[in-house]
């Protein structure tokens, strides 16, 4: 039997999965539809990580795979863990608004104090609307899919009379 935080990094990795493979997409999709010239609408976010990584630890760790690598440690070990713990105390009750509760205010901490540590300025404003905005809408599918999953595999996250099982 696994643990609450071993859970919480299942899911954490299964989260950061579904939300790497929608970046991916989103971002091969703005490659082939982006005109010649014209500046992209927002950039992934490993390669922001990769930013802020080169910003902070020099050029030598700006690679994309840097942005990766930390991607998926932060979202699975830092966030799914995290999760875990605070998924009982947040204020409502389904797993999907708990997730998105959660990783709403992981958004704001770190565009409050890791964007602007990175040198990205407060809210990533170096990194413009566009990338800000997507980012956090990933976080908003990555907290559904969190809230979801760790139900499925600790169960008692959300309110017992208002969740209907996924499947019976």
């Amino acid at each position: 039997m696994s643990s609450r935080i071993q859970k919480g990094m299942i899911a954490g990795c299964v989260a950061t999965v579904v939300v790497s493979v929608v970046d991916v997409v989103a971002n091969l999709i703005q490659n082939f539809t982006q005109t010649p010239g014209s500046e992209r609408v927002f950039h992934s976010f490993a390669s922001l990580l990769a930013t802020m990584a080169r910003n902070v630890l020099g050029d030598g760790a700006g690679h994309i795979w840097v942005g990766w690598l930390v991607h998926f440690l932060v979202g699975s070990l830092v966030l799914g863990s995290l999760f875990a713990v605070v998924a009982p105390k947040l204020p409502t009750d389904t797993p999907a608004t708990k997730g998105i509760l959660f990783a709403v205010g992981t958004w704001l901490v770190m565009c409050l104090t890791v964007m602007p540590l990175a040198g990205l300025g407060l809210f990533g404003a170096a990194a413009g609307f566009g990338t800000m905005a997507w980012m956090l809408v990933t976080n908003i599918i990555f907290g559904v899919v969190l809230g979801r999953v760790f139900d499925r595999l600790h169960g008692e996250v959300g309110h017992p009379k208002r969740i209907k099982p996924i499947a019976a």
